[in-house]
């Protein structure tokens, strides 16, 4: 009766003490989740990008802002894709002789993709996705005034889940 009282006691302590290990894999297939922003127009010593725009056209000029991002591991894809979102958001606008106020940057948030049939950009490597935000239209009124663009790329893991934070300043010429 002794033996099976300590049998009993070690089967209850060895049961206890052991728990199941989680084996997911990293959000990211290299550990960690990167992004970056691609903006084509010299940037300062003090960290300004010169956006020199042609105000002389039909329509009022706009700028491109790409940003690219790792996939998420495979692990976690909904529905055979990996989610990797990007939003932009400004809080500098003008507005129309009719009263409606325009964003200089849209405030909402896409997808980023990496299909082939989208070679507008290459990223800085294949296996990463890329998006493009439109910065405008902008008005003459904005030229020598320094604009602030935030920018965040997220990674959905489900219960993983990391986002990345940017914000650039843009002096339009």
């Amino acid at each position: 009766m002794r033996y099976f009282k300590l049998l009993l006691l070690l089967l209850a302590v060895f049961t206890v003490s052991c728990s199941q290990e989680e084996i997911n894999p990293s959000l990211c297939p290299d550990g960690s989740c990167d992004g970056a922003l691609y903006i084509p127009f010299p940037k300062d010593s003090n960290g300004y990008y010169h956006v020199d725009l042609n105000f002389n056209g039909e329509y009022l000029p706009r700028f491109d802002i790409y940003i690219e991002g790792d996939d998420v591991d495979p692990f976690y894809y909904y529905n055979d894709i990996g989610v990797v979102q990007a939003a932009f958001e400004s809080s500098s606008f003008w507005v129309m002789s009719n009263g409606v106020e325009v964003d200089l940057v849209q405030n909402t948030t896409f997808y980023l993709n990496n299909s082939p049939s989208n070679n507008e950009y290459v990223p800085t490597s294949p296996s990463r996705k890329w998006g493009k935000r439109i910065v405008g239209p902008i008005p003459p009124q904005f030229i020598g005034d320094t604009i602030t663009i935030r920018a965040e790329i997220y990674w959905d893991g489900g219960s993983k889940s990391k986002s990345q934070l940017f914000e650039e300043k843009f002096i339009i010429e």
